[in-house]
């Protein structure tokens, strides 16, 4: 295999491991979890993704295209206006390509664990685990996401840099 095969084998085993991350966080609190289609409080952001991660949202964007050229087009218009507040990619509250969203997505709306020079914290959406926090076993290591991933983008391409979203959005 090449490089390049290898990360997107690579990224397919991270995303599955998040995933299904989140699927055991959500079975260990019913109800404590508010993530459902149509919620995208966490989608009010403007990012980036690595390459590897853009490759497949930028063949999905294709795919939309030729499915739903209304939507498509809806996106790209998100992502011309300078005042839009949110992911380029959310149209009425829902991801465009949901099949190939990012990593940071994916792992959205659980309770994280953020290493940093300010210390160690667990950082989450304000909606989940409001009445007791997330058991501990459902708490995501960010370095367990943020490391592999790294490592993943630059098996993909060596630069390993960052593209926009509305970049890709428009494209």
């Amino acid at each position: 295999m090449s490089p390049r095969a290898d990360a997107r084998a690579a990224l397919v085993t991270l995303r599955r491991r998040v995933e299904d991350h989140f699927a055991a966080a959500q079975a260990r609190s019913p109800g404590a979890m508010q993530c459902r289609s149509g919620c995208a409080d966490c989608c009010r952001a403007r990012f980036g993704v690595f390459g590897v991660e853009a490759e497949r949202i930028a063949s999905a964007l294709s795919e939309l295209a030729h499915r739903d050229p209304e939507l498509r087009a809806r996106v790209r218009a998100q992502a011309d206006d300078p005042d839009h507040d949110a992911c380029a990619l959310l149209v009425d509250d829902r991801c465009s390509v949901y099949d190939a969203r990012p990593m940071i997505c994916r792992s959205h709306g659980l309770a994280v664990r953020v290493r940093d020079e300010a210390g160690e914290r667990i950082e989450g959406c304000p909606l989940n685990y409001r009445d007791a926090p997330a058991p501990a076993a459902s708490v995501l290591e960010l370095a367990a996401v943020e490391a592999p991933l790294s490592v993943i983008a630059r098996m993909f391409e060596p630069a390993a840099e960052r593209i926009d979203l509305a970049t890709l959005a428009r494209g």
